[in-house]
């Protein structure tokens, strides 16, 4: 766990969602990708999954260029595409078609768990006195996917992406929800597994951004931890 200077404890800590708290089912892995091939008759190789994830944030990079931080809603489908194309690929109509039905299966909660150590960290938080949101570039309803979790009776507010109408690391986006939440930017923290989007986005907006590293990739000197279980020390919540 890598600390830094952030409030201990602070006004506010923001939570990203997918890959944060919600665990994506198998069906979003390679052998998922390779299942849903053989659906659409297209022979897709798994063990081109690490080119796939290049070829995905590649693919988003350019995206972003393109538009900027708006909330974008073709880029769930590109990302779907990419990766069939990068795993084998096809006829580029059987490519779509198996994209969209990939797309379909995202936005279906009952695909998606939480990580082991999302609800004792929130109770932690929640019986310190510390104010709870989600933040998520997304389409979902945040308030129903806090609901179908469990999460309802930790999380204060939540804002999408498809709401604002910008995506992070956008500082409308953070803006937003601290509007909302009525704190100041230097009195909250956000914790994400995106170190883009998450971390230095809300380092951007006045925030303070912890990394969730849950498979040790990033050796960045910022606040980061493997786990949720290490959140409540790192801000200052002992015992």
């Amino acid at each position: 766990m890598t600390a830094a200077h952030i409030p201990t404890p602070p006004a506010l800590v923001i939570f990203d969602v997918d890959y944060t708290l919600l665990r994506p089912g198998t069906r979003f892995e390679a052998e998922g990708y390779r299942a849903l091939g053989h659906e659409f008759g297209l022979d897709l190789d798994p063990g081109r999954w690490d080119a796939a994830e290049r070829a995905v944030y590649a693919a988003m990079l350019e995206r972003r260029e393109l538009l900027g931080t708006l909330h974008d809603e073709g880029v769930y489908e590109i990302v779907a595409t990419t990766i069939i194309e990068e795993l084998g690929g096809g006829d580029p109509e059987v490519v779509t078609a198996a994209a969209r039905a990939q797309l379909a299966e995202w936005w279906n909660v009952e695909h998606f768990t939480l990580y082991d150590d999302v609800l004792p960290c929130l109770q932690r938080l929640h019986d310190a006195g510390l104010a709870l949101a989600l933040l998520s570039n997304t389409s979902r309803d945040l308030d129903a996917v806090a609901a179908h979790f469990g999460l309802g009776a930790f999380v204060d507010l939540a804002v999408a992406s498809s709401v604002v109408g910008h995506c992070k690391p956008a500082p409308e986006i953070f803006a937003a929800l601290l509007a909302e939440a009525s704190v100041a930017a230097d009195e909250a923290v956000m914790v994400g597994d995106n170190l883009e989007d998450d971390v230095r986005g809300a380092i951007a907006a006045g925030c303070h951004g912890v990394l969730l590293d849950r498979r040790g990739r990033w050796d960045v000197p910022l606040p980061t931890i493997r786990g949720l279980d290490e959140l409540p020390a790192l801000l200052g919540l002992l015992g």
